[in-house]
């Protein structure tokens, strides 16, 4: 790939990443049926402590609510490597939500890593991994 090829990729990644996130946080199942594989894998930490396989649970999940609600998202330092038609995204996740005038904003953060394939023109992420930070 030449060096503009490899920098458009990653700028459709990381967009795509960005969708997915909102897509968690608003409940919108499309986004991740149309960029996630059906064979897809995870490891999250906080649902289960062992990897969970297929795409269902994450629609069912965001069709049930997704991850509730965030006053923002934000990926700090995310790294985007491209090798073909792979691509793995790595960053840190900071979710703040923001309470009654009263409280205080909450914070959470937590470490992100999405493995996509071009399949078919379209990228799919068959892989994700989060840790705590």
């Amino acid at each position: 790939m030449e060096n503009a090829e490899v920098e458009a990729a990653e700028a459709e990644v990381l967009e795509i990443t960005r969708q997915m996130l909102n897509a968690m946080y608003t409940g919108d199942p499309e986004v991740h049926r149309r960029h996630s594989a059906e064979d897809m894998s995870s490891c999250e930490w906080y649902i289960a402590p062992q990897r969970i396989d297929g795409l269902e649970f994450h629609l069912k999940l965001i069709e049930g609510g997704g991850n509730g609600t965030a006053g923002r998202l934000d990926m700090l330092t995310p790294r985007v490597q491209i090798y073909g038609d792979t691509a793995i995204v790595n960053y840190t996740l900071l979710k703040t939500s923001f309470g009654s005038e009263s409280l205080p904003p909450q914070f959470a953060t937590m470490n992100e890593t999405r493995v996509f394939v071009k399949l078919e023109g379209i990228w799919k992420m068959v892989h994700l991994h989060k840790s705590p930070t």
